[in-house]
């Protein structure tokens, strides 16, 4: 039964401060089923013929109040990232050693504890949490060798933790574990030969929703009823649209759907539904490469969605940079801001892997490497609309650690 939500156990205890440089509690918010936006096209400039870094993406989101990370070393080991609230003094913790972890990583707090889910050895898949305020990390196998092909994509969903990730033969499996439980509960979401992607889960108030890359490059969305174990597949958009594992939020209102991936030509498309509807629209913002992050944000003055991926640096042909992409929730116009330049402090301009983001007590954190893999870079902009100006301002980047492990 997927995703069932029971009462809370005692697994999962209190928190301690742990964190980032800037801003720290978690917001997830923005409507964006008002959001009927006009495409805005853009020219698309001639990418690096690959990205540079050789790692996967890093993870991020806010546990505590403060942003936390989890990447994957070049050992293949795997490693969580803190710094204390109001400092630029990163720490890390090893998670799992060398030659444990072969995925990009997924993180999320759940309930009083930090949770991240990583593909492991001979196609596992691992999970590890640990209490926010502990000092141990306590290692679970979701599923055993044979089982896992790609990034999982983790999210907690009311009094449980949920997992996605694409299975034998091409298809998309589904755990669930109620926390404080030992057992995960797998689920075939659906069969051999429809899943092209490393999948993206989140949740709404009826249950998990999922996104993936389908057959000849289409989008499919699924969502299940917590309790049920019946899958509802929709395709969101047909074929030769989807050219990258797509990102998938839900709006605070509970009402809406939001999934951003790398569309045709090196595109970025955006599509939103709303609950209870088969209906997807599309926007079509501009130039993209790779897998995009997709962040819901809002405070008081606005609320809307920002969308971070990678352009070629300018005037380069190898270097990758950047880009932001900004609307505000019932707006006619998305806000570009990029290809962000910036002061690095390991080398000047830097390449990033494929980024992941999330809002901070309004402003917008961003994850990624540096060209050679080797260290974790951590980004932040500030949030400008009490100065009346688009969301987000200048960036700031700090590096957060080696990954040489």
């Amino acid at each position: 039964m997927g995703g069932l939500v029971e009462a809370a156990n005692a697994r999962r205890s209190v928190p301690r401060a742990i964190g980032r440089r800037a801003r720290g509690r978690l917001i997830v918010i923005g409507s964006v089923v008002a959001l009927s936006l006009a495409g805005v096209a853009a020219s698309v400039p001639a990418a690096p013929a690959a990205f540079a870094a050789t790692l996967g993406t890093p993870a991020i989101t806010v546990a505590g109040g403060n942003s936390v990370i989890a990447a994957q070393t070049q050992g293949n080991g795997l490693e969580f990232f803190w710094n204390q609230y109001g400092t630029n003094t990163w720490r890390a913790e090893t998670v799992a050693g060398d030659g444990t972890t072969f995925s990009s990583p997924s993180i999320a707090q759940d309930g009083n504890s930090v949770v991240i889910a990583a593909r492991g050895i001979n196609n596992s898949l691992n999970f590890y949490w640990q209490s926010i305020g502990g000092t141990t990390w306590n290692p679970e196998q979701v599923a055993g060798p044979g089982t896992t092909f790609s990034a999982p994509s983790l999210t907690p969903n009311g009094n449980a933790a949920n997992i996605v990730a694409q299975g034998p033969g091409n298809s998309l499996d589904y755990y669930w574990q109620t926390n404080g439980t030992a057992p995960w509960h797998p689920e075939v979401v659906a069969g051999g030969g429809t899943t092209f992607s490393a999948p993206s889960i989140a949740s709404n108030n009826t249950g998990p929703i999922i996104a993936a890359e389908g057959a000849s490059n289409s989008l499919d969305f699924y969502w299940q009823y917590n309790g049920n174990a019946t899958w509802y597949p929709e395709v969101a958009a047909g074929g030769g649209t989807t050219y990258s594992q797509p990102a998938i939020i839900n709006n605070a209102a509970g009402n809406g759907v939001n999934i951003a991936a790398e569309g045709p030509f090196d595109s970025l498309y955006f599509y939103w539904a709303t609950n209870g509807t088969a209906t997807w629209h599309l926007e079509d913002l501009g130039a993209a490469y790779g897998t995009p992050a997709l962040v819901a944000w809002g405070d008081p003055r606005a609320q809307g969605v920002a969308i971070v991926t990678l352009v070629p640096f300018v005037g380069s042909s190898t270097v990758w940079a950047l880009q932001e992409y900004s609307a505000v929730n019932g707006s006619t116009a998305w806000t570009t801001t990029g290809p962000l330049t910036y002061a690095s402090t390991v080398g000047t301009p830097q390449a990033v892997a494929p980024v992941t983001a999330v809002e901070n007590n309004g402003d917008l954190n961003i994850a990624g490497t540096d060209n050679s893999g080797g260290w974790l870079l951590f980004y932040w902009q500030e949030n400008q609309e009490a100065i009346g100006q688009a969301p987000w301002g200048p960036i700031t980047e700090e590096n957060a650690g080696s990954l040489q492990g």
